[in-house]
């Protein structure tokens, strides 16, 4: 085999490492697996009594079901409560200090967010216990400060995963205060959590450069 094949073949592998690092790690990242309100892949907490978590087909951004959080505190005896939707990734599903995008569409049934807010949440864990264990980062996003609104919109967050991780937690999060009176919800739709392009090439020019230095 002749340089100029052998550097073809380890430049077409590159690309394929890119497109296959680049797939979404997360599972049912639509909402669409599932039975009735309950999305395979997905934890749904219900932490307050006025409240619903789980996958609804009132209002998907795309295909027949989104996540749906919700309270209603107007039909309801108002009382504090946090309502998530959370995928727990086993070990191995990220590589600790590489560079990820988190993206997901999001609206909610109104703006009236008095007694409320809405975030998005990431842990990166050492589920092997292999540097101690436990959390070894956060991000933590009030999806209100970002300017959420009853139509869909994409949010995108880059993100590195903290050193000595070796998976993550994914959680979304509506928190209602004991305020009377009102009632909201929120949608999240299309998630995807996947290796930046950038991280994807620079696997591929390793070993682009080392077959080069073996040839």
């Amino acid at each position: 085999m002749n340089t100029k094949t052998t550097i073809a073949i380890a430049a077409s592998s590159i690309f394929g490492l890119a497109a296959t690092a680049s797939a979404n790690i997360l599972f049912n990242a639509g909402f669409e697996s599932g039975s009735g309100a309950d999305a395979a892949d997905w934890a749904e907490i219900v932490g307050g009594p006025s409240g619903f978590v789980g996958r609804s087909d009132a209002n998907p951004n795309t295909g027949s079901y989104s996540a749906y959080m919700s309270f209603d505190h107007i039909n309801n005896t108002p009382a504090g409560g946090a309502y998530f939707i959370e995928q727990n990734q086993p070990v191995g599903s990220i590589t600790a200090g590489t560079d990820y995008t988190l993206s997901f569409s999001a609206a909610v049934d109104s703006t009236d967010f008095i007694g409320m807010d809405t975030f998005v949440q990431i842990l990166w864990l050492d589920q092997d216990a292999s540097n101690g264990g436990g959390v070894q980062g956060e991000t933590l996003v009030s999806l209100i400060g970002l300017g959420i609104n009853e139509s869909y919109q994409q949010f995108s967050f880059d993100l590195t995963s903290a050193a000595g991780s070796d998976s993550f937690l994914l959680r979304f999060q509506l928190s209602a205060g004991a305020v009377a009176d009102i009632a909201n919800g929120v949608y999240v739709d299309d998630v995807a959590l996947t290796p930046t392009p950038a991280s994807a090439t620079l696997l591929g020019l390793g070993g682009l450069a080392a077959t080069r230095r073996r040839r």
